[in-house]
């Protein structure tokens, strides 16, 4: 049987002022792992799963609450997860997906029954919202979102998903330092005056990127799943540029019924666009039980990828 998205919930902190839009951001200290703990329990209570039942974690973040451990171990502490295995997955963009590949092999392989793949950001507290800084600042917001994978005996359940990383273009869109390259101090004064620990972007370079590859990949996972774009009821797609994602949708000749930009609203989510979306979506009535999507995103790294799933 095929993994199958058996709950999933989304947790997003109260919408804030940057420049002219409004962003969700956590205002209060915390990190990814704190969003993530009331989606986790309203997804749980969705898959009918006790958090003692969870059997592996999977936490997709380029944010995570310290350098290190990790913000899957974050959140297994807050969610009293015990001793189950918890991994991070710093696939930006693409963090979501690349999750959904990890965990859909270990649940084919018969190694867990369920795993709970969490997805979550706080971008605010590294941005500039200087004015300088506020055409990066603005473009992006904090969230998270909670998938709870499993098989489920209808059938539904993911039917591709690929993932691709090109790291020859990796300062194309960074954040440089903190960095152990940097000898003997990972940050210093000089950095910070530069504002080398906030976000770039080399803007038109991105967008090539993102234009040229979206399409390409969600052609891929279409190809892979053995379906067409007209099977699919919704495609979700991710990109910190919005002008991506109306070219790509346009190069799949995709009608805006059909599409969803996620981030829209609230600002690029990166790891945590898709299924914020996908929960959203879910929750409006505009997917429902037993419609097919495409989720894709493309962002740093690069990293790139889709899914084709059956809700």
């Amino acid at each position: 049987m095929p993994t199958a998205l058996l709950g999933l919930a989304h947790h997003l902190p109260a919408p804030q002022r940057v420049g002219s839009v409004q962003r969700p951001i956590f205002a209060e200290p915390g990190g990814p792992s704190d969003l993530a703990v009331p989606a986790a329990g309203q997804a749980l209570r969705e898959a009918a799963i006790a958090a003692p039942d969870v059997e592996f974690l999977i936490f997709a973040t380029m944010t995570p609450d310290v350098t290190f451990p990790g913000a899957a171990c974050y959140f297994q502490d807050k969610f009293g997860l015990g001793t189950v295995g918890a991994l991070d997955v710093r696939g930006q963009c693409a963090g979501f997906l690349m999750g959904l590949m990890i965990a859909d092999d270990y649940l084919r392989a018969g190694i867990y029954r369920n795993v709970l793949l969490a997805a979550g950001e706080v971008h605010s507290a590294g941005l500039d919202y200087s004015e300088a800084g506020e055409p990066i600042a603005r473009l992006f917001g904090d969230g998270a979102a909670v998938a709870v994978l499993g098989v489920r005996s209808d059938g539904n359940g993911l039917e591709s998903v690929v993932c691709h990383s090109d790291g020859r273009h990796y300062e194309r869109f960074w954040i440089e330092y903190p960095s152990s390259r940097q000898h003997p101090l990972r940050l210093t004064v000089d950095d910070l005056r530069a504002g080398k620990h906030f976000p770039r972007i080399d803007r038109e370079h991105v967008e090539r990127f993102g234009v040229d590859h979206l399409p390409e990949v969600v052609r891929e996972a279409l190809h892979a799943a053995g379906v067409t774009a007209q099977q699919i009821d919704c495609f979700l797609l991710s990109h910190v540029l919005p002008s991506v994602v109306e070219r790509s949708a346009a190069a799949l000749a995709l009608s805006p019924s059909r599409w969803v930009a996620a981030g829209a609203t609230h600002g690029h989510l990166t790891a945590a666009a898709l299924p914020v979306a996908l929960s959203e979506a879910r929750a409006a009535g505009r997917i429902g039980h037993g419609a097919r999507v495409c989720l894709a995103a493309c962002g740093a790294g690069y990293a790139w990828g889709a899914a084709v799933l059956t809700i």
